[in-house]
């Protein structure tokens, strides 16, 4: 008997393609909310005398807040629709390359990629791993950031 495939054509059409993209204005409030769920005391994040000691010219944003799921609009699940069948995703795993500072003002667009799908056999059963490229340039389009990372998703069907 033939193993059952999760991942269909359609879901193949997608890799190379932008999944979603989101352009956001880093403000003040978005900075302090994310130190103060953080915990961050860092004073380069705050004060413009130590930022222009540790070698910026002004107050940068915490490399971390690109991280967060609100810069890249939302999980990637939502502009996957081919994929809602599936249960929902974990982490599996990723690397960020910060490469010039963002401060607040910045306009960075967010776009997000497909550029791999896999499917394996887990514990749980069948899962696909949905890897992506997500680029972040600021309002001159100078790439301030790039990152990699895979999510993993099982199947609830049984």
């Amino acid at each position: 008997m033939a193993e059952e495939r999760l991942i269909t054509e359609s879901m193949r059409a997608q890799v190379g393609r932008q999944i979603n993209s989101k352009v956001v204005r880093i403000d003040q409030r978005m900075v302090d909310q994310y130190l103060e769920a953080t915990g961050d005391p860092n004073p380069v994040w705050r004060d413009k005398a130590a930022a222009i000691q540790a070698g910026y010219g002004d107050v940068p944003v915490p490399p971390g807040l690109l991280t967060t799921m609100q810069m890249e609009g939302d999980s990637p699940s939502l502009h996957m629709p081919e994929q809602a069948h599936l249960g929902g995703a974990v982490d599996g795993g990723g690397e960020w390359e910060f490469i010039h500072p963002v401060y607040v003002g910045d306009v960075i667009s967010v776009s997000r990629k497909l550029s791999e799908i896999k499917e394996r056999q887990g514990k749980l059963g069948g899962m696909i791993l949905n890897s992506f490229e997500v680029t972040y340039l600021n309002q001159r389009s100078v790439l301030v950031t790039k990152s990699r990372w895979t999510t993993v998703r099982y199947s609830t069907e049984k």
